[in-house]
C-alpha cells in the first residue's frame, strides 16, 4: 500500500525546508548553523525535531549527497521524485532567455495573447493550445514528402499507444505539437523540428537559447523516469489491522456494564466515547534504521541517445495595482493521453514584487476501485485520518505532497503521474506592478513517437504572409493587392489542411480548452477524487 503517513510527512517537509536553503550540502557540516535550523524547526514541530534529529550516520550521509551532481546543482526534493535546483541554468543563459522573451513581450499591445479567462494576467508567449494539431483537418507531411489531411479514423489507427476504452481521456479533436530533439549520447541536444508559435528565423536566438535550457534537464528527466519505473520505498510502514494491538488499555466490554440484570448504557456510551477519544489512536511506527537502497534490479532509463519530444510553453504572470492578486490555479495534469505527457520541467526565470509562491503536488493513491481492496478495519475512519490523513467517509482517494517554493531561478522537474497546482500570490508593494515568467516543457513517453512539428507543417497565417512578402515579384505590388492574395491562402482551404489566421486559431484553442475542462473534471471523479467509503468487508 502506496500510502504515506503523516509522521513521514511531518519528516520530509522538514527536509524540503533544509534542502531550500542556499548552499545547504556545505552547511550541513557548520555544527553552528545546524544547530539554529534545529531551534527553527522546534518552533514548528518540537514532538519531532526532539525525537528524530540526530546527526547523520556515513551512510545516509553517503546517500543524501548521491542523490545529486557533483556541484549539487540539482537533487530530488522531499516529494518522492520531484528534483529541484537553484543553479540549474547559468547566467548567461538566463540573460539571453529573457532578452528572446522580451521580444515576444515587446509586440504592439493589439497582438499581446492574454490567456482567455485569467483578466490580463496572463500573458502567453508561446501556448501549445494555439496552432495546435487539428484532427481531420491540420495538414501532416508523409515519409515520401507529400502531404494529406488525415481522419479521425487515420490518426486513431496510428496511435496504438491511446487506449480506446477511456474516452474522457482522450481527444478526438486536438493534439499539442511537440518538437522533436536528439539526445546524443554525452547529453547535448539538438532541435530538429520548429517550436510551434515561435518563428524559427524571427527568433533564431531564442529557439537556440530554449534548446540550451532544454539540455541542462536531461540529467533532472533521466533520475524522474528511472524513479518512476522503480517501486516507491516508504520510510514508516503502517499496519491497519494491528495498529491497535499495543494500547495500554482495552476497549470497554459491554458486559462489563451488564450487572444484576440491568445495562447501563449511558455509562456505557461514555466510557467508549472516552475511549475513543483519548485512548484509541492508531500507534504508527517510528522510521526503521536507515539501509542504503537496494540497487539489484533497479531500472536506470537515460535519455541519452534518444531522440525526444517535448512540448515548449512560456508565459508571464503579470500583477498590477488595480489587479494585485492571483488567485491560483486548479489540480491537474498536464495535456491528455493524446499527448502521452510523463513529464514536466519548470524554470521560473524572473520574479518581481510578489509575494512567495509555491506549486503544490498530490497523488492518487488506492487500488483504482473505490477503496474495496484498500486493508481497513470496519469503520476505522478515525485511524486513518489519524495514520494518514484519510476520511474514509467519503473522502478522496489522494494525498497531498506538500508545495515547493518558486522562486525566481527555481527549476523544477516531476512525474506527470502526480497532479500540481499553483497556490495564489500577490503584489508585495500593492503601489508597484509584480510579474513571474516561467518556461515549461513537457516531455512525450520517449519510448513513443507522436506527431510532431517535424511532419506537421506551421499553421500560422503570419509566417507564411511573411515569406510571401519576400518574392521579389510582389515587393512592388500595392499593399491591397499584396493581402488579397495572401488571403487566398486561407480561403482556399476554409482553414481546414494549411494555414489558419490567428482569429481561427484562437477560436479552435477556445474548443480545445472548453474539452481539457470536461477532461479534468472527469480525470478528477475518476482517478483523483474518487471516494473513498469504508464498508463493511
Amino acid at each position: 500500500m502506496d500510502f504515506l503517513t503523516l509522521k513521514e510527512f511531518r519528516m520530509r517537509t522538514l527536509v524540503s525546508q533544509i534542502l531550500e536553503k542556499p548552499n545547504w550540502w556545505r552547511k550541513v557540516h557548520d555544527q553552528d548553523i545546524v544547530e539554529k535550523w534545529r531551534k527553527e524547526f522546534i518552533q514548528q514541530d518540537a514532538e519531532l525535531v526532539r525525537k528524530e534529529w540526530r546527526e547523520l550516520s556515513e551512510a545516509e550521509e553517503a546517500e543524501l549527497f548521491a542523490d545529486g551532481d557533483g556541484e549539487m546543482n540539482w537533487r530530488e526534493a522531499q516529494r518522492k521524485n520531484v528534483y529541484q535546483s537553484l543553479e540549474l541554468i547559468p547566467s548567461h543563459l538566463k540573460a539571453a532567455l529573457i532578452g528572446g522573451a522580451s521580444v515576444l513581450e515587446s509586440v504592439p499591445e493589439e497582438e499581446k495573447d492574454w490567456h482567455p479567462g485569467t483578466e490580463h494576467q496572463v500573458l502567453d508567449l508561446i501556448h501549445p493550445s494555439l496552432h495546435c494539431f487539428r484532427i481531420g483537418k491540420s495538414l501532416v507531411k508523409k515519409d515520401d514528402g507529400t502531404v494529406d489531411v488525415p481522419t479521425l479514423n487515420d490518426y486513431m489507427n496510428q496511435r496504438d499507444d491511446i487506449d480506446r476504452s477511456s474516452n474522457f481521456s482522450t481527444s478526438i479533436q486536438h493534439q499539442w505539437l511537440p518538437t522533436d530533439f536528439q539526445v546524443s549520447s554525452t547529453g547535448e541536444v539538438t532541435r530538429l523540428g520548429y517550436i510551434n508559435n515561435l518563428h524559427p528565423d524571427l527568433h533564431k536566438p531564442l529557439n537556440t537559447t530554449i534548446t540550451s535550457i532544454l539540455e541542462r534537464f536531461i540529467p533532472l528527466w533521466d533520475r524522474v523516469l528511472s524513479a518512476t519505473l522503480n517501486p516507491d520505498e516508504l520510510a514508516i510502514t503502517a499496519d491497519p489491522f494491528n495498529w491497535y494491538s499495543n494500547l495500554e488499555e482495552k476497549e470497554p466490554n459491554w458486559n462489563d456494564f451488564c450487572k444484576d440484570g440491568k445495562q447501563d448504557h449511558k455509562a456505557y456510551n461514555l466510557a467508549y466515547d472516552k475511549y475513543q477519544k483519548e485512548v484509541k489512536w492508531p500507534v504508527v511506527p517510528d522510521p526503521a534504521p536507515f539501509t542504503p537502497p537496494w540497487s539489484e534490479g533497479q531500472v536506470e532509463f537515460t535519455l541519452k541517445g534518444r531522440k525526444i519530444q517535448v512540448i515548449i510553453k512560456m508565459a508571464n504572470i503579470i500583477l498590477t495595482p488595480e489587479n494585485p492578486k492571483y488567485g491560483g490555479g486548479s489540480w491537474h495534469v498536464e495535456g491528455m493521453e493524446n499527448e502521452r505527457i510523463v513529464s514536466t520541467g519548470l524554470y521560473y526565470y524572473h520574479s518581481s514584487n510578489i509575494s512567495e509562491s509555491k506549486l503544490g503536488f498530490r497523488k492518487a493513491i488506492g487500488d483504482g476501485d473505490y477503496g474495496h481492496e484498500i486493508p481497513y478495519e470496519q469503520s476505522d475512519n478515525q485511524g486513518y485520518m489519524a495514520a494518514y490523513g484519510i476520511d474514509g467517509n467519503g473522502g478522496p482517494l489522494n494525498q497531498e505532497l506538500g508545495s515547493m517554493v518558486t522562486k525566481e531561478d527555481k527549476c523544477l522537474a516531476f512525474p506527470n503521474i502526480y497532479q500540481h497546482r499553483v497556490a495564489p500570490f500577490k503584489l508585495v508593494d500593492p503601489t508597484k506592478p509584480g510579474l513571474r515568467k516561467i518556461l515549461c516543457f513537457f516531455l512525450v513517453d520517449p519510448t513513443k513517437s507522436i506527431l510532431s512539428t517535424s511532419q506537421v507543417p506551421p499553421q500560422q497565417y503570419a509566417w507564411y504572409s511573411r515569406e510571401i512578402g519576400k518574392a521579389p515579384a510582389l515587393t512592388a505590388l500595392p499593399l491591397e493587392l499584396f493581402d488579397m492574395i495572401t488571403e487566398k491562402l486561407v480561403e482556399k482551404t476554409d482553414g481546414n489542411g494549411g494555414v489558419i489566421t490567428m482569429e481561427q486559431a484562437k477560436a479552435e484553442r477556445q474548443k480545445l480548452m472548453d474539452e481539457r475542462a470536461n477532461f479534468r473534471v472527469e480525470h478528477n471523479k475518476e482517478i483523483f477524487e474518487m471516494e473513498f467509503n469504508m464498508c463493511e468487508h
